[in-house]
């Protein structure tokens, strides 16, 4: 018969290229998984992974058996979740990937909340950025994606995944108190396309978010720093050695020299969405999870002034 794990471990090589991505996957260590997949091979007595320069690829038994394998791992998250009673106490782990601003805006709340309603649901979590995220539940490696889309910047949500709308996230801009534009109620691109700015890493879905913005009223934004920590934007501001685009979600309280101007002409702003495999839909813990985020967001207990959709 068959071992999952070993069935996992093929799966995860054919996602990753490489078998030391594929292990931190997993959570395993590269010669476990060559070892898992070896064992693989000797129970179906056929060659699975051919080396081509530093990546290996599935032989054509290999990839037949991983496509089997994706959807025989499917029905059984299927059933696994039919097989809990509907008023069982909810158990066992479900690991999230999601963003820092939601790590800290929602999912802090939510895990104070669960250690009371829920003590024997055990949740972990990787930070990611969105697009790394889908992937990540899309291959099996999470239960649950929190991420977002700008408005400036499309998510494609993989065709396996099921995703739904959780909150809107508007976003600011940040100066200093002395800075000149400081005092308005408002401001559009244009005012501010000739500041110099920081930016989260080339790459991320937020750096896109701040390049279309200009982009999208004719202008380049001009950035001199790259750090991927809100919290270091605002102290960049603090000293006056740039100016950022900060959004309101998980954001902590601003010194009294940082001042957070809106934007319009157009509103900057991030679609908050949760995304989860189709076959796990029916899986307790996360209905139980779904239910507590979009309860703390219709609290007003998501962060900042974040309006919700509609």
């Amino acid at each position: 018969m068959i071992d999952l794990e070993n069935l996992r471990a093929l799966i995860a090589v054919r996602d990753h290229g490489t078998v030391v991505a594929a292990s931190e996957s997993l959570g395993f260590t590269p010669s476990a998984v060559s070892q898992q997949v070896k064992r693989l091979e000797g129970q179906i007595n056929a060659k699975l992974l051919e080396r081509v320069g530093r990546s290996v690829l599935l032989t054509e038994h290999g990839r037949l058996l991983a496509e089997k394998g994706v959807a025989l791992l499917a029905d059984l998250e299927e059933l696994e979740s039919l097989a809990q009673l509907p008023d069982a106490p909810i158990h066992g782990t479900l690991r999230i990937a999601s963003f820092s601003t939601a790590n800290r805006g929602l999912i802090a709340p939510l895990l104070g909340r669960l250690s009371r309603i829920a003590p024997h649901l055990a949740l972990t979590l990787i930070e990611l950025d969105p697009w790394d995220s889908l992937a990540l539940v899309e291959r099996g490696g999470a239960e649950l994606a929190l991420v977002h889309n700008w408005s400036t910047v499309a998510l494609d949500v993989p065709a396996s995944l099921t995703a739904t709308a959780l909150c809107v996230d508007r976003v600011d801009v940040l100066l200093h108190a002395e800075h000149p534009l400081a005092s308005r109620d408002a401001v559009t691109p244009a005012d501010i396309a000739e500041e110099t700015w920081v930016s989260t890493p080339v790459g991320t879905i937020c750096h896109e978010g701040l390049t279309q913005l200009f982009a999208g009223a004719g202008h380049r934004a001009k950035i001199a720093y790259y750090d991927g920590d809100f919290s270091t934007h605002v102290a960049f501001v603090e000293q006056q050695a740039a100016v950022a685009l900060v959004p309101r979600l998980g954001r902590d309280l601003l010194p009294p020299t940082v001042v957070a101007v809106p934007i319009v002409d157009p509103v900057p702003y991030r679609q908050v969405e949760l995304a989860w495999r189709r076959s796990t839909t029916a899986n307790p813990g996360l209905q139980l999870v779904r239910r507590e985020l979009e309860a703390l967001v219709a609290r007003g207990g998501a962060g900042q002034d974040v309006p919700r959709e509609g």
